[in-house]
């Protein structure tokens, strides 16, 4: 990046790279990252010289010198810390806008494999009864297979979601101006919408995904969808694939045994609803052991103070 015409104060060049520190400081990049961007930049200089884009490189290096002729007191140590979290905060937004800048890292052998899930949307809309905030996941290289099913059926989910939730609270406000409450009553409420993910697992064979929505004003609209795929051959991963043709019987004795063992007393027995069997439609995820762990809707085997029950069966 050209830091412009020759005539930029050497003010105005100290604000501009404090400002570039203070976005880098507040970038979480994880630790790994630090060894793969040292080499990465190092691989992607060499490359950049090897190509007919010199013009630009040698543009760059007289800026850097009419940098340090403006403003001698920016030792060379700092200012080459600032352009290199300049240069991680542009990879980092680069991850997390562009699709084609991430499948381009992942064919790079020395960047590829950071991640295959990216943030594909990520917005807030208010309108003062309600905000909802999203955050929409995209599995990374999907075009085609089961991966390219999960992208699909998870922007279909987000939006069916966001409209129902917007459905129900707009029912929710005309019950309530209807009995009595005011406009600005229910705009106190402050109403929230969440759309989010987690990646429990992955691995270079394994990815396992939790998308998540909720209301803060209603419980029982809680969605949950669990994606776990087999990175080699684009595939689902199901229990028997984890467990063995025996998967049923294995997560029964092991759910119930861990069941009988929990003290808490929330747990309903068989005859007032509570665990019986798991089927193949049982929802789980994979954790970072390699373990599958069930998981049950609130209410479906236990009192609400039970929250969504979870229980991993070990391989």
């Amino acid at each position: 990046m050209l830091w412009g015409g020759g005539n930029m104060k050497a003010k105005d060049l100290e604000e501009r790279l404090l400002d570039s520190k203070k976005i880098y400081e507040q970038i979480e990049i994880p630790a790994e990252l630090n060894e793969r961007m040292r080499l990465a930049l190092g691989e992607m200089s060499r490359e950049t010289e090897q190509k007919d884009e010199k013009v630009e490189v040698i543009q760059t290096r007289r800026d850097e010198k009419r940098v340090s002729h403006m403003k001698r007191r920016w030792s060379w140590k700092k200012t080459t810390g600032l352009v290199a979290a300049c240069a991680v905060f542009c990879f980092t937004a680069g991850l997390n806008i562009s699709p084609t800048f991430a499948t381009d890292m992942q064919a790079n052998p020395v960047l590829g494999g950071i991640s295959r899930v990216l943030t594909f949307r990520s917005y807030e809309i208010s309108d003062g009864d309600k905000t909802i905030t999203t955050e929409i996941p995209q599995v990374d290289g999907a075009e085609e297979g089961y991966s390219k099913d999960v992208n699909e059926q998870i922007q279909k989910i987000v939006a069916d979601y966001e409209a129902k939730a917007a459905e129900d609270i707009e029912a929710y406000k005309e019950a309530f101006l209807a009995t009595g409450g005011t406009e600005e009553e229910f705009e106190a409420k402050n109403i929230k919408v969440n759309v989010d993910y987690e990646v429990k697992c992955e691995t270079e064979d394994t990815l396992s995904l939790v998308l998540t929505g909720y209301e803060d004003w209603n419980a029982s609209t809680v969605v949950t969808e669990y994606y776990n795929i087999n990175l080699k051959d684009n595939s689902e991963i199901t229990l028997e694939d984890l467990l063995g043709p025996d998967y049923i019987n294995i997560a029964n004795e092991s759910i119930k045994a861990q069941i009988d063992a929990d003290s808490s007393g929330l747990y309903f027995d068989e005859e007032m609803g509570g665990f019986t069997t798991i089927t193949p439609e049982t929802n789980f995820y994979i954790n970072e052991a390699g373990n599958p762990v069930i998981v049950f809707q609130k209410y479906e085997i236990a009192a609400g103070a039970a929250g969504m029950p979870e229980f991993e069966i070990t391989r």
